[in-house]
């Protein structure tokens, strides 16, 4: 007895150790579950803002497009214009020409192009500087100086005339002394940055360039400092971590808080930032896993207490998808294409250089070579016609543009337009820009959408919605056919028996009997349960149904379940011929095909009732 009683006492305290060691593991195992889970959740939330900053400098950089291509096309025609022997006179009309374009384009946000040529001041918005105004001593013009020949920004400024923050966009010619340059305001730039602020618990955003000058600010007031030269010391640190840091994202503790810093390029000398207070960016997830966490703990004490050893294993799978689009120009190629003279010029990269750089080509001889070279074939008859620059004069009349959607030689959707650039003083096309835009993304997205919507689940073919629009289609197009409803007979019973999942496996076969009956240019669909129906396009005769449906029957017959031997697949079916020339009521054919469905229910076995 007092063995027996040694032994059940070493048997309990056996139990308490396995119960104390199981308690253990399983809390540590919990907290590391959930201080993964918030591992993750953090990522994710630093991988939206990282987006965030991504979206900001893309806008800003996007907002810069327009001036700078500006400046470079108004740089090439002025210079073919000076290599002509044009007077500043005819030059100075071409600025005032293009400074008009561009302040439609651009809206109000340029006071226009102006420049230096041949030793002249030249402004297309019609300003005259005053008598000690020395262009060759403005920043615009030491900028592009010092650029050699590219692009330049210059660092904003305080325009007195327009009392607001402005910056210049500049080029050096070719004859090393003579510059283009265009103002634009800083005001779109800078309402980004303050509208990235609302409704956000941001501390700031804003776009500084390598010196630290503050080009914009979601605080209005701090635009135009120097970080570096007059910024306090955490602010000189910020500019800093921003100049040596290659990561998108770094912790840095600002004015006694610790902040969080996205930081993307912009250009080559600016930079977007947006300044987060880590405390709360992840204060929520913080207290929302902590408590889980306590409860969790709570319920393992409890169920441990009472001496039942539960193993609870609870797999998670988190996929974090952090792939950002390298920021890349809106527009694959852009080129200008002369109509008058029939010839094309390159403006940006593109997958028309070898073609549009060669201005002795006709355009009209190499066409056929650029459609083959843009488009799928199933896409080349209406991009040539798109293209055709005979009929290019009518379909832009009255229009600034026209665009066209077209697959190219890699599947993937693009959409090429043509804008008006210039007309001759009768009204008739001069220049046309030419751009093409990659917008496979959307494209995909769209169609993907509509077909998910369109699809049943189970089954993969049209759900009711997918079905009927496409009957619908047939109808406006004027096209008659035999509409079929047919159900499972005594599927009830499988489900019942069987249970629900075999129950889906007859529902999916029914469906792949279908496909298989019915033609590709038919529509079988799901209208829910173990109802189907079916439009047999071009069935307009019963005879012609019967010899369709015996073909189903067929088929249907050859239906072999594993593991169901007392029951096999069996429909009726209710038939409509539909006459879309006489007109055709769907509600009222689907009632009477619903009528003739249970018709058919009255015989046993496959059984088709028109």
């Amino acid at each position: 007895m007092k063995k027996l009683t040694a032994n059940n006492k070493l048997k309990e305290r056996g139990h308490l150790l396995i119960l104390h060691i199981g308690f253990i593991v399983m809390s540590v195992l919990s907290i590391l579950v959930f201080y993964n889970l918030y591992k993750v959740s953090r990522n994710n939330i630093v991988n939206i803002w990282s987006n965030n900053a991504t979206e900001i400098s893309k806008d800003v950089e996007y907002y810069l497009t327009t001036p700078k291509d500006a400046v470079n096309f108004t740089s090439q025609k002025v210079e073919e214009m000076m290599q002509e022997g044009k007077s500043n006179a005819e030059i100075n009309q071409y600025l005032i020409e293009e400074t008009s374009v561009y302040s439609n384009m651009i809206e109000s946000n340029t006071t226009g192009i102006y420049g230096f040529c041949n030793g002249e001041y030249l402004d297309g918005s019609g300003w005259i500087p005053p008598e000690d105004y020395q262009p060759k001593e403005r920043p615009w013009y030491i900028a592009a100086k010092a650029a050699g020949g590219k692009i330049a920004f210059v660092e904003p400024f305080y325009n007195l005339q327009t009392e607001t923050m402005m910056m210049s966009v500049c080029k050096l010619l070719d004859d090393g002394e003579s510059v283009i340059s265009m103002d634009i305001f800083m005001d779109s730039i800078q309402r980004i940055e303050a509208n990235m602020t609302n409704g956000n618990d941001i501390e700031a955003a804003m776009v500084i360039d390598k010196s630290g000058f503050v080009v914009a600010h979601s605080d209005a007031n701090e635009v135009g400092n120097n970080y570096s030269d007059d910024g306090d010391a955490d602010h000189k640190e910020l500019i800093d971590r921003i100049l040596s840091s290659s990561q998108k994202y770094f912790p840095l503790k600002l004015h006694g808080k610790q902040n969080l810093i996205f930081c993307q390029a912009i250009t080559s000398e600016w930079y977007s930032v947006i300044i987060l207070n880590e405390e709360d960016v992840f204060k929520s997830i913080r207290y929302i896993y902590i408590l889980s966490a306590f409860v969790l703990l709570i319920v393992l004490t409890l169920y441990f207490a009472i001496f039942v050893i539960f193993l609870h294993k609870q797999k998670l799978v988190f996929e974090l998808q952090s792939d950002i689009r390298a920021i890349a120009d809106i527009y694959k190629s852009m080129d200008l294409l002369d109509i008058k003279n029939q010839t094309g010029k390159n403006l940006r990269e593109s997958v028309l250089h070898d073609y549009f750089t060669v201005e002795d080509d006709s355009l009209k001889n190499r066409d056929e070579q650029i459609v083959n070279i843009l488009a799928a074939e199933s896409s080349r008859n209406l991009l040539s016609q798109f293209m055709d620059i005979s009929t290019l004069e009518k379909r832009l009349n009255g229009l600034n543009s026209i665009s066209h959607e077209y697959l190219d030689n890699d599947n993937k959707w693009n959409r090429m337009q043509m804008i008006v650039v210039e007309r001759a003083n009768d009204g008739s096309l001069s220049k046309v820009l030419t751009t093409i835009q990659s917008i496979d993304e959307d494209k995909r997205q769209q169609e993907n959408l509509k077909r998910m919507a369109e699809t049943d689940a189970l089954t993969h073919i049209y759900n009711r919605n997918g079905g009927e629009a496409h009957i619908f289609e047939y109808f406006e197009a004027g096209r008659n056919g035999m509409f079929l409803l047919l159900d499972v007979d005594s599927f009830k019973y499988v489900n019942d028996t069987y249970g629900h999942d075999r129950g889906d496996e007859v529902i999916i076969a029914v469906a792949d009997c279908l496909t298989s009956t019915f033609r590709d240019t038919d529509v079988v669909y799901r209208l829910g349960g173990d109802e189907f129906a079916v439009f047999a396009v071009g069935i307009e005769t019963k005879d012609t149904g019967l010899l369709v449906m015996n073909r189903l029957f067929y088929n249907i017959d050859s239906i072999v379940l594993d593991g169901i031997s007392d029951w096999r697949v069996q429909i009726s079916v209710g038939a409509v011929l539909c006459n879309s020339r006489d007109g055709v009521d769907f509600a009222n054919t689907l009632k009477l095909a619903d009528e003739a469905m249970y018709e058919s229910k009255k015989v046993k076995g496959n059984s088709f009732t028109f």
